[in-house]
């Protein structure tokens, strides 16, 4: 009967997170159920993740009971998000990933995006990604927002200017939004990367 490597990998994590107070490597787990290539080790953590049998702190996988930080929040993944071209917001929920906030205390509403495009590269967002968002109607020059501009989102650097806003992509190659009118949906404050 073949063995079930999901279940290995759980069970594996748990006991080193219970034994040693931390996840574990990828390296390790791989080396311990027996499977060589980390990136199917990686999709297994991934699925068990959707399972809710993990969860995602930091980037690193821990038993979904395991006792972290008081102030981790759950922050609800509500679609995907341009850093590009505005494309149309999608606002159903897709999971959920963990967030530690740098200063704790007071409440926040937050939300996470998925990130198409490669608009903000030069600032360390690129396809794929996850933004964490603080939700707040407003913004000051020079922050990362997610924006809507006529009904589609977008992730931009932000611009108070003369009478318009600039919404910037952070590549060079690519030239900024000017509009009338925009609407702040809130400040990216973290990015979540997967391998």
């Amino acid at each position: 009967m073949p063995r079930n490597h999901k279940e290995e990998i759980y069970y594996y994590i748990n006991e080193f997170y219970r034994n040693n107070g931390y996840a574990p490597s990828l390296a390790q787990v791989a080396q311990a159920v027996g499977m060589s290539s980390r990136s199917a080790v990686q999709r297994q953590i991934w699925q068990l993740a959707e399972d809710g049998l993990l969860i995602n702190v930091g980037g690193k996988y821990l038993p979904a009971g395991a006792t972290v930080s008081t102030e981790v929040q759950m922050v609800p993944v509500l679609g995907t998000i341009a850093a590009g071209v505005p494309i149309e917001a999608i606002q159903e929920l897709d999971g959920y990933v963990a967030y530690l906030p740098k200063t704790p205390g007071r409440d926040k509403t937050m939300f996470a995006l998925r990130v198409r495009g490669d608009s903000m590269i030069e600032a360390g967002i690129k396809n794929g990604d996850i933004v964490i968002v603080e939700q707040r109607p407003d913004a000051e020059n020079g922050q990362i927002v997610a924006a809507m501009i006529d009904g589609e989102a977008t992730v931009k650097t932000f611009y108070n200017e003369d009478g318009h806003f600039r919404l910037q992509p952070e590549n060079t190659t690519m030239k900024p939004i000017i509009v009338d009118h925009v609407e702040i949906l809130g400040h990216v404050v973290a990015i979540q990367r997967y391998y």
